[in-house]
């Protein structure tokens, strides 16, 4: 090599640190600039961003970082993104990664990796370009170059463990053989096995073909059945006939919405936007899933609606963003779109198209009906291209019982004038209804009863508790000891009721969370992921009744006498889903006697109530004296909270007048305007209010001591060494069902 070759290497090698020798290098000098490996973006030598001192509020944005002098490498194949440092300035030189110091050097005779590590970078370096002071010919260099391997046995980069669970999707271990009869596309039963889905349950089975066969269906199954894959399935499968089929057009130019599903509670559709989207996971393309529900902004909605394949809504949410004329929003669009729907789905039938209820309902399917008929065209023509014709009804519920929705309350008839009301609907009879509300694109649609001579799951254990009125916090309270650790729902038919019990059973310390309609709704998904995820026991009136699927619920307690029998049999499902086993647990007062021999007339079809079960007297006069001052720290907070938001209302209105508020006057007033009932409750409430933090500090410190003291369950406490227990086993908490923690 010549003099002139050896001259330039030192230059080269020297230019990061002295910049203003670099400037003096020759054009071919320059083009020999520091190019090293790609590497990690934690090998980097970032720089913190400092804040500007005269900023405010950052909103919680700080530790801004930036790094210069590199080029982002991209590698298209495994999706990793690397960096290449353009000066070892943008290199940490404390950094473990050794590929900034040792060039590549190939393999070595034994077939092992040399000293350059095991991570390779995502690219060959380009050092290898280099002038070297070498003898060797260019042909002898060539040969030492290391061979790029193929794309797909390239090694993952450390610390990316993506891999790893897109294998874990491409490797279904679900054996789905039981769904081929159904003949479905390997799209769907790999996701099915995905899934965990071994086996069709008995509605899916006897729903899926009749829809895919294009026939419109009415499905009754009961609670916990998997009605929403019965009619999930088909409409995915219809999405991937249309890809098939070219038929799919693009995301922006979608004229029409492929199925729209209708639920009665904001909790449902959420619900069934999530298990729909659990189907597609996976997918490189699939149908977009868009919820429409009250809560959320509306705004949003809007542009989530413009590329929906599949809308989930409410009635009231859905009728509203179909009238909404304050925005620029094309609602005329929407309508048209929703008119071309091929799936019509109305999810908990029963509910939605019950008499007084949701009269949006009414009014959405009037719209899609809805044809402008021209002049010029015939009458027969147009009716046989309106929406109707083309679209597919599938209508699903638990029940289909026109006594179920008639109050329970009320005067009690006889029996035999009970028996001689016939208020079960047969298929038909349920038919007829149907027709009359729903436009079905057959005159037969066909009906699938899976469960017709039961409305209860063969897996709920049913039971009764007598208890006076006054005491019901003192049984309900007894159950959730009797039975820790088990998730457990609670219904109530009122909001009050809801706000009063989750605070008893707060002050008790059971992990209870509220549910109700006048919830916010972010506050309303926040307490269904606390009580699926960690809390043990949630409070909630009627809106929790209908087709929420949260896993591990063992226990239904109804703190009141549902109202309707078809209630009940909704609250029971929530339960003893899916084939497993639960529990429901009515308590009973003195004046519901007459609502639970209705309720036993209508959904056992028989005069014999379920089992009447005791609770243990002992056990309960143990817990009596916890629930006593719980009661008395509950009604008292409440009574606190209650005035202080009603004096602070009536001093707002009062400076808003321009007048002087006097609480002492008002009340005075109040009181001379109330008269008769009522008046006891207003002065408890008075009462309690009045209580001082002292007191309330009191009852607190006695109420955790009573919680730290065990609580004897099933021995005899002056017999403890007749040899029937294990007394070392009780002092170490090893035996189950002896001693129950009074927390």
């Amino acid at each position: 090599m010549s003099k002139s070759a050896k001259e330039k290497r030192p230059s080269a090698s020297q230019h990061v640190q002295h910049d203003s020798k670099r400037r003096k290098l020759s054009q071919s000098a320059k083009g020999q600039a520091y190019n090293g490996p790609a590497i990690r973006g934690d090998a980097l030598k970032w720089k913190t961003v400092p804040l500007p001192k005269r900023l405010e509020d950052a909103e919680g944005f700080f530790g801004l970082e930036e790094i210069e002098d590199v080029d982002v490498v991209r590698d298209e194949a495994n999706h990793h993104v690397m960096f290449r440092p353009k000066s070892r300035a943008a290199v940490d030189e404390g950094s473990n990664n050794k590929e900034l110091d040792e060039e590549w050097e190939g393999f070595d005779d034994d077939g092992g990796e040399t000293k350059g590590g095991s991570a390779k970078p995502v690219q060959p370096s380009n050092s290898s370009k280099e002038t070297l002071p070498s003898s060797k010919s260019a042909k002898d260099l060539d040969k030492q170059k290391p061979k790029p391997k193929p794309k797909q046995e390239e090694d993952v980069v450390p610390n990316v463990k993506f891999d790893v669970l897109l294998d874990s999707l491409e490797d279904p271990k679900t054996d789905v053989s039981a769904w081929k009869g159904l003949d479905l596309s390997p799209t769907s039963l790999s996701q099915l096995s995905r899934l965990g889905f071994a086996r069709p349950t008995p509605i899916q089975a006897a729903s899926i073909p009749p829809i895919m066969q294009g026939h419109d269906v009415i499905g009754k199954a009961v609670t916990g059945s998997g009605k929403t894959l019965a009619f999930g399935i088909p409409i995915f499968e219809h999405w991937l006939s249309r890809d098939n089929t070219g038929s799919k057009t693009s995301a922006k130019s979608k004229d029409s919405v492929l199925a729209l599903i209708l639920a009665p509670t904001r909790e449902l559709a959420l619900q069934l936007n999530r298990h729909l989207n659990e189907l597609c996971i996976g997918l490189e393309e699939h149908p977009k899933v868009v919820a429409v529900t009250g809560g959320l902004s509306i705004y949003k909605q809007h542009r989530q609606l413009e590329y929906a394949d599949i809308v989930v809504a409410t009635p009231g949410r859905l009728w509203e963003v179909m009238n909404d004329a304050s925005s620029d929003y094309d609602v005329d669009t929407l309508v048209e779109r929703l008119k071309k729907i091929r799936f019509l789905v109305v999810d908990e039938a029963d509910r939605l198209l019950s008499e007084g209820h949701f009269k949006e309902v009414e009014s959405i399917l009037d719209a899609l009906d809805r044809k402008i008929v021209d002049d010029e065209v015939d009458q027969h023509d147009a009716a046989e291209e309106s929406p109707s014709s083309t679209r597919q009804t599938l209508v699903f519920s638990a029940t289909f019982h026109k006594g179920l929705h008639q109050k329970l309350t009320g005067k009690l008839k006889s029996v035999s004038r009970r028996k001689s009301d016939n208020h079960l609907l047969t298929n038909q009879q349920s038919m007829e209804y149907l027709l009359q509300k729903l436009s079905f694109r057959e005159q037969k649609p066909t009906f699938v009863d899976v469960n017709p001579t039961t409305q209860m799951a063969a897996t709920l254990a049913e039971s009764i508790v007598e208890c006076p009125a006054m005491k019901k916090d003192l049984f309900l309270y007894t159950l959730l000891i009797q039975h820790p650790n088990k998730k457990t729902l609670v219904f109530t038919n009122s909001i009050s009721a809801v706000k009063r019990v989750t605070a008893l059973l707060q002050t008790l310390k059971q992990p209870a969370v509220g549910l109700h309609s006048t919830m916010p709704q972010k506050s309303r998904l926040r307490s269904l992921e606390r009580f699926a995820a960690q809390s043990n026991i949630l409070v909630a009136t009627d809106v929790a009744a209908r087709g929420l699927d949260i896993k591990g619920i063992e226990l239904i307690i109804h703190y009141h006498v549902p109202r309707t029998a078809d209630m009940y049999v909704h609250r029971s499902g929530r339960t003893a889903r899916a084939e497993m086993s639960g529990q429901s647990i009515l308590l009973c007062s003195p004046d519901e006697v007459a609502g639970v021999r209705r309720l036993i007339a209508e959904v056992h079809k028989s005069d014999e109530a379920p089992e009447t079960i005791q609770l243990e007297g002992r056990l309960m006069q143990r817990l009596e004296p916890h629930v006593l001052l719980a009661q008395k720290i509950t009604e008292a907070t409440q009574a606190k909270e209650k005035t202080s938001s009603k004096e602070d209302w009536l001093r707002s209105a009062a400076e808003e007048l321009g007048v002087d508020y006097d609480s002492d006057e008002f009340e005075s007033q109040e009181q001379r305007g109330k008269r008769g009932r009522g008046g006891g409750r207003i002065k408890k409430e008075k009462d309690n209010a009045a209580i001082s933090r002292e007191q309330l500090a009191q009852w607190r410190s006695e109420l955790d001591a009573l919680l730290k003291k065990r609580i004897n369950l099933g021995i005899s406490e002056r017999y403890l060494a007749g040899g029937q227990v294990d007394v070392e086993a009780l002092l170490k908490g090893r035996t189950d069902g002896v001693f129950l923690e009074g927390r």
